[in-house]
């Protein structure tokens, strides 16, 4: 998706809507504008899944995937396996 880059000037949003469904900020979805923070949330659904092998939003179709974005990271369960740190850092990313 880096060919969707853009250089936004501090303070600026964009309305762009693109990107793989697992990795989509709410605020892309509810078409709010959106800035780095966006970025940020894709930085933590990342960790999420390089930490356990899945993203931690999927559905059976972008739909489902972006509806359960939607219900925010506090719905996801995390395994055990993932320190309290990392879900920190992840919780804080995906807000």
């Amino acid at each position: 998706d880096f060919g969707f880059a853009k250089r936004l000037d501090h303070g600026r949003k964009t309305w762009t809507f693109c990107g793989t469904p697992e990795y989509v900020a709410p605020e892309v979805i509810l078409n709010k504008g959106h800035d780095i923070s966006a970025d940020y949330w894709s930085l933590g659904v990342l960790m999420f899944e390089l930490l356990t092998g899945t993203p931690p939003f999927t559905g059976g179709d972008p739909m489902k995937t972006y509806n359960i974005i939607l219900k925010g990271i506090d719905a996801i369960e995390f395994p055990r396996s993932i320190t309290r740190n990392a879900t920190a850092l992840i919780k804080k990313l995906c807000r």
